[in-house]
């Protein structure tokens, strides 16, 4: 196509303007320095006559952009015996001398100066819209009326608020009376604000919303006084109910990768039912299913237990009295897969050498113990984290982690103690050199710090491996609640300490001697062995609960306690056999409105109790283990005993008739199992044996057929280079 030269000469004049104009360019425009609206902050002024506030104003272009340079900008008020405003943009309480230097706040009589003015600024043409400024004497206080009662979610309540002022006569009566006069209608529109937007928020007009359970502080404020907050209590949780969506169903057997939609409701204080309520919801054993918002997916074989709460500082903040649902029951059938079982000895090896331990693959054929992991020091104690990627380790050079994915250890802290427990999450685990271990020379059992004044219990955080440490004697056992939101620590001298990341460690006295220590699976209750026998603590109030009317346990001679994780029982080794025992909780309350406080947040209970008796006469627990299901029958339902001083594990089955087993160790110069770890499916334990010094794996298929299925030698030495010495520390990777 042919262009003439004029044509040409046009079509360049058109591009040169689209260039210009856009065409992906930015457009020059007279509007970008042209005031299209001024604005003011702030939109409401509060101030004391005499004193000085400023004024921030703004020129906007029609891009909605800061107009630059800022024009100059004039101020006008409509009522200048109240209100004036400097060039500058301070507004004086009264009547700025000629000068704008000296703000004058009275009148021709002395007194202070009151009322209101609207102002508004200019440049350009174009003027603000008015802001209201009220000029009022000095307040000296600002009280707000109190809420009755608590609210229900998404209910409101009305605040009302009252500014008072020392600088005129007093009130005769009234919310300022006798200091003070008040001086609300002076002050125009205050100022609200909450402390804890969770539990409920206010709007501009002192509207208060309720959110979540816990307590709100609610403000008023009037130039730069505020008044001191008042409480606005969102309505706590009486009852709890975690269930299967649109059914009542408490309870779920799953196949691996099924899935199920759960839901939590509440019932408030004043009887108010909430659906998919504002609860967090725990999940006591992540490797046998995981919770993401409200899907429940089966991961692995064994059982699991859900529980819905309201635990501060997310919910109940500042009551501070947690409350937990129903155990929401979870059985995943089938059996285990392969895993890592790891063992060590407490014993310290020959001079010159290196504590190890030794990593078992359960998937290997045949299974055979693996390469040698080297450690700071010998260990006292294993305690694997949920889910089985770490491990934490008491050793003699300090707090030390497994890495179960690289089979490394490394020294965290210098601190020599023993591992108590690991929170459900893993963030946390807990130390004490006050707890017995071995001596790793002679063999000797006793506290690892045997000076009271020296024992110490040492937290640590997982996150960050930092250490909070406590000069707290006798710790000897601790034990999480299912949410993590309290550990309970036992001690020997009679003491309780309870931990809390966000409360303040306390302690609580049961008298006597404690020996160990479980927290009920749905978390309301913790259950202490102690020479006088089961003691129980309330999780909400740290507070000794009355004994059961009848004692639930077959004797007071309690050594070690465990709880399954899918069920509400506690089991207990007495002094011929276990004690199962099936915790019962009642609702906090029938009749509403109620008020929850640290006097009425434990639950009722009643217990019922089946005693295993082995039939060996008086026996010593080295360990019980108990599996994480806890139904009867055959799958999962095996707890497991570790006898001192005779060649057999020991074996009952809840909710069978009888329900004991004695299961003999077949290798040459077994003489007793030690240590050992149970899988998550609670059908194989991997027991450290003494005297044939293997680490044994104990097939529990049922209580009538039982095997001591296989030996896996160790080489472990004691300190003379000679002497073998026991893998009595074993234990099995959750997986």
């Amino acid at each position: 196509m042919q262009f003439s030269a004029s044509r040409k000469a046009w079509v360049l004049l058109l591009a040169a303007w689209v260039v210009g104009c856009g065409g992906g360019g930015t457009p020059v425009s007279k509007s970008n320095s042209t005031v299209t609206q001024v604005t003011v902050a702030p939109s409401v002024v509060s101030v004391v006559a005499g004193q000085v506030t400023q004024l921030i104003a703004n020129a906007v272009n029609s891009n909605g952009g800061t107009v630059s340079p800022l024009p100059t900008f004039t101020y006008n008020s409509t009522n200048t015996t109240v209100a004036t405003v400097s060039p500058s943009g301070l507004v004086c309480g009264g009547v700025w001398d000629s000068f704008f230097i000296v703000c004058n706040g009275v009148d021709n009589l002395g007194n202070p100066i009151t009322g209101s003015a609207s102002i508004t600024a200019s440049a350009l043409g174009v003027s603000s819209t008015p802001i209201q400024v009220t000029v009022h004497p000095a307040i000296s206080s600002i009280v707000v009326e109190q809420a009755a009662g608590c609210f229900s979610n998404k209910t409101t309540h009305q605040f009302t608020a009252h500014a008072c002022s020392l600088a005129l006569p007093h009130d005769a009566s009234g919310p300022c009376s006798p200091n003070g006069r008040e001086i609300t209608p002076l002050i125009g529109p205050f100022s609200w604000s909450s402390t804890n937007s969770g539990a409920g928020t206010v709007d501009s007009n002192g509207l208060a919303t309720a959110g979540g359970p816990g307590l709100a502080g609610i403000i008023a404020a009037a130039g730069s006084v505020s008044s001191p907050a008042v409480d606005f209590r969102s309505c706590m949780p009486v009852e709890i109910r975690l269930h299967i969506n649109e059914k009542l169903d408490e309870a779920v057997t799953m196949a691996v990768a099924a899935t199920q939609i759960i839901q939590a409701d509440m019932v408030d204080e004043n009887g108010v039912t909430t659906n998919s309520a504002p609860v967090g919801v725990s999940n006591n054993n992540t490797q046998i299913a995981t919770l993401s918002g409200t899907t429940l997916t089966a991961v692995s074989s064994g059982g699991s237990g859900l529980v819905a709460s309201c635990t501060p500082p997310a919910c109940g903040g500042r009551i501070n009295l947690p409350v937990y649902s129903n155990l929401f029951s979870v059985t995943v059938s089938g059996a285990s897969g392969p895993t890592f079982v790891y063992a060590t000895t407490t014993f310290a090896p020959p001079s010159g050498t290196t504590p190890t331990m030794i990593p078992i693959d359960t998937s290997k054929s045949p299974i055979v113990a693996g390469t040698a992991i080297n450690l700071p020091g010998p260990v006292n104690s294993m305690i694997f984290a949920p889910g089985g990627a770490k491990a934490y380790l008491g050793t003699g050079a300090g707090i030390a982690s497994l890495d179960t994915a690289s089979n490394t250890v490394a020294l965290l802290d210098p601190f020599v103690g023993k591992a108590l427990a690991v929170s459900p999450d893993g963030s946390t685990a807990i130390f004490s050199n006050a707890a017995n271990a071995p001596d790793p020379i002679t063999g000797v059992v006793g506290p690892i710090q045997p000076v009271a004044g020296a024992q110490r219990l040492v937290v640590l955080s997982a996150t960050n491996h930092t250490i909070q440490s406590f000069v707290l004697p006798g710790a000897v056992a601790a034990s999480f609640t299912a949410d993590g939101f309290k550990a309970f620590v036992a001690a020997n001298n009679g003491n309780v300490y309870v931990f809390s990341n966000a409360l303040s460690l306390q302690t609580i006295s049961l008298g006597g001697t404690n020996r160990d220590v479980t927290s009920v699976a749905s978390g309301p209750l913790s259950y202490f062995a102690n020479s006088a026998g089961l003691e129980i603590v309330g999780t909400c109030n740290n507070a000794q609960q009355p004994a059961p009317a009848v004692s639930p346990f077959n004797s007071t001679t309690l050594q070690l306690l465990g709880a399954t994780q899918n069920a509400n029982l506690i089991v207990a080794m007495d002094s011929t056999g276990v004690d199962v025992l099936t915790a019962t909780f009642g609702p906090l309350t029938t009749t509403f409105p109620f008020t929850l406080t640290a006097a009425n947040c434990a639950p009722p209970a009643t217990y019922s109790n089946q005693f295993i008796d082995f039939g060996l006469g008086p026996i010593t627990a080295h360990q019980l283990l108990v599996p994480g299901n806890g139904t009867g029958g055959v799958n999962g339902s095996h707890i497991v005993v570790l006898p001192a001083g005779t060649n057999n594990v020991l074996v009952a089955v809840p909710g069978t008739s009888g329900g004991a087993a004695t299961i003999p160790l077949t290798e040459t110069g077994a003489t007793e199992p030690l240590s050992g770890g149970m899988t998550l499916d609670g059908n194989t334990v991997w027991v450290g044996v003494a005297g044939s010094n293997t680490v044994d794996q104990i097939i529990l298929t049922n209580s009538a057929s039982t095997a001591d299925a296989l030996q896996i030698p160790t080489s472990f030495k004691k300190s003379d280079g000679v002497t073998p010495a026991p893998p009595n520390i074993v234990g099995v990777k959750p997986h």
